[in-house]
């Protein structure tokens, strides 16, 4: 007879490359839910766009045919849609990883199985960061759409080396946002509101990342709060790349940067996490929706 006690040490059971199988079958799961609504797929991939004909038409309603001078002279950038569509893409990339990252775990509370989670071999932190790579690779994937063309608009094509580094510039830049998406999820459990969390945590984001236009526009204490976002070095050195005028030197120390602040944000994300995990299994707030 199967017994309670067997059940329990078959989930306890760890199988071989299980956190291997664990990451293919959320990255399945996450492709099934991205590719599920065409309409809503197609509306991101075109948003990039829809923003840079935007700010380029306020631009040219506002200053006429001296707006891509000025432009030029105050970015130091040719092409305002490259620039605009660069920084549209890791916006809207970075607002999806954190709104998504929280709303998961929101979305698996109020299905009523968030707590079963619980009941696996597999550790649940884990479980939400795979999802985050899940997520990023996705949107990688639909913005390198958007990137092909923009480039090819300019007359050029990267090299794969280019795109693999561009690539991954883009998960150093959006990875570490899962650590904010961390902290966000265990606040949203708490006060069981996902969303107005989420959207304050992204406008300032969105605002200290410079994404449409440049830092040096802010004064000195802005610009080292925004020195302080993996978003930030992500945008400036995409950018560089390509437009093909990063240096080694800089290269490496942006990427250093990114790195450290991935761990950073990860060690803080997960720690806000574990003290809520704690006191809800404490308190008995885990299936509390």
């Amino acid at each position: 007879m199967y017994s309670f006690i067997t059940l329990v040490k078959d989930l306890r059971a760890r199988p071989r490359f299980l956190y291997a199988a664990l990451f293919i079958s959320i990255l399945m799961k996450e492709t099934k839910l991205f590719t599920r609504y065409v309409g809503s797929l197609f509306t991101i991939m075109a948003m990039p766009f829809m923003m840079s004909w935007l700010f380029m038409g306020i631009g040219y309603a506002v200053a006429g045919y001296s707006a891509l001078d000025n432009f030029t002279v105050n970015t130091g950038v040719k092409s305002p849609l490259l620039y605009f569509t660069l920084g549209g893409v890791l916006m809207i990339s970075s607002m999806i990883m954190v709104e998504n990252m929280s709303s998961v775990i929101r979305e698996e509370q109020l299905m009523g199985t968030f707590e079963l989670h619980y009941l696996t071999p597999n550790n649940t932190i884990l479980v939400w960061i795979f999802h985050a790579v899940a997520q990023s690779i996705l949107i990688l994937i639909v913005f390198t759409i958007d990137l092909t063309v923009v480039v090819a608009l300019q007359g050029s094509l990267l090299s794969p080396l280019d795109w693999l580094v561009a690539s991954l510039i883009i998960l150093l830049g959006l990875l570490p946002l899962a650590g904010i998406g961390l902290a966000v999820a265990a606040l949203t459990m708490r006060f069981k509101e996902v969303w107005a969390v989420a959207s304050t945590i992204n406008s300032f984001i969105a605002m200290l990342s410079g994404f449409f236009y440049p830092l040096e526009v802010f004064p000195g204490i802005v610009r080292l709060a925004a020195s302080l976002l993996p978003t930030t070095h992500a945008s400036q050195l995409l950018r560089q790349i390509i437009q093909a005028s990063a240096t080694s030197l800089d290269f490496q120390q942006k990427i250093a940067i990114m790195l450290g602040l991935s761990l950073l944000y990860l060690i803080l994300g997960r720690f806000v996490y574990e003290r809520w995990e704690v006191e809800a299994r404490s308190k008995g707030e885990l299936a509390k929706y």
